[in-house]
């Protein structure tokens, strides 16, 4: 009898699989006509999968060792750039600043002298 059940199992299975197999042949050809319509979002999502497994997976002591310098230098010109950003925003806030306050002395002092 259990015999039987495995046989009869198989048979009710296999078109099943099948039938999953169509689907995942259809997927397939539906992804590569979507690739052909919008490669640029295709890139997208590539560089994002990408992007989301690089940060899962564990990094190996080789990668390590070659993007170190790599990394450092980064972090380097990025605190530069940030450093001058702030200057530079500091500086125009100030030029700004001093100009509504000249703005505001200037208009007060002309209408408390009339």
């Amino acid at each position: 009898m259990a015999k039987t059940d495995a046989y009869q199992n198989n048979h009710e299975t296999a078109p099943q699989a099948s039938g999953l197999a169509d689907r995942f042949a259809g997927l397939g050809d539906s992804a590569a006509s979507q690739i052909d319509n919008s490669p640029l979002i295709a890139l997208g999502a590539g560089l994002a999968l990408g992007a989301v497994l690089g940060a899962v997976l564990p990094a190996s002591r080789k990668e390590r060792e070659l993007l170190q310098p790599l990394g450092s230098k980064i972090t380097e010109a990025g605190s530069g750039a940030l450093d001058r950003g702030r200057g530079m925003a500091k500086q125009k806030f100030d030029e700004m600043a001093g100009d509504k306050l000249r703005e505001f002395l200037g208009a007060s002092s002309t209408t408390s002298n009339a």
